[in-house]
């Protein structure tokens, strides 16, 4: 009788070794799996800081090409007020074909979506940046969207008014110019009374706000964007 319970009680102690090392094979591969997975994610997030500051160039360019667009608005809108007294008609001819106030911000957002695919984005402990993140890739993209869209249509409308009252014949050097390259006016039939009807004037004024609007929403993607690479940095160094 005694031997049958020592045999219990061994095969017993028995099973609770084999139940504890399942149990720990387990949690070993569980927090082996864990580490792969935060070891991807710091990839990811490494590869989104670069991202970043690619979008951050992208930003720096496009807002000193809308601010220069501006200017040129301005210095148009003031040649008008004074009554053609400032600029020449060759000077009013070369703002116009060089004002790219249609240009727009394509941010990059392939390392943000595959942080999304892979569940990488749910093991970022810092709250803050998933936060500024799904703000940046979600709200304000889908606002630089449709910001960017409304100016396209402008300066559509802007650029059919111009070649129409203005008749202006240009071709373009593509060597220079980063995007679009530079245009060169061979030649233009300056329409005084159109150049200052209200019509136009009120086409520069549009302009010169859809300027200023955008200015201020790459200001603040340029600001979340800092913030992010800041918060990104700390979540792989930490």
């Amino acid at each position: 009788m005694k031997l049958g319970v020592e045999k219990v009680q061994k095969y017993g102690l028995e099973s609770l070794v084999i139940f504890f090392s399942i149990i720990l094979s387990f949690y070993i591969e569980g927090q082996r799996d864990l580490a792969q997975k935060n070891s991807d994610k710091n990839k990811l997030i490494t590869d989104l800081i670069h991202t970043i500051d690619e979008d951050l160039e992208q930003i720096n360019y496009i807002n000193t090409i809308v601010m220069n667009a501006v200017k040129n608005f301005n210095m148009i809108l003031s040649d008008i007020d004074s009554k053609n007294q400032s600029l020449s008609k060759s000077e009013i001819m070369n703002l116009l074909t060089e004002n790219n106030i249609g240009i727009s911000f394509f941010p990059r957002e392939g390392i943000f979506n595959q942080l999304i695919a892979t569940g990488s984005f749910e093991l970022i402990e810092n709250e803050k940046l998933k936060s500024l993140l799904l703000e940046i890739y979600n709200h304000q993209t889908n606002r630089n969207y449709a910001t960017s869209y409304q100016i396209d249509l402008f300066a559509i409308k802007l650029s059919e008014e111009i070649n129409q009252n203005f008749r202006i014949n240009s071709e373009y050097n593509y060597s220079e110019g980063e995007i679009y390259g530079r245009p060169i006016i061979k030649s233009y039939v300056f329409d005084e009374k159109f150049y200052l009807s209200n019509k136009f004037y009120g086409l520069l004024s549009e302009g010169k706000q859809n300027g200023y609007d955008y200015i201020r929403l790459l200001d603040d993607l340029s600001e979340n964007y800092k913030q992010a690479r800041i918060y990104a940095q700390y979540e792989i160094e930490n």
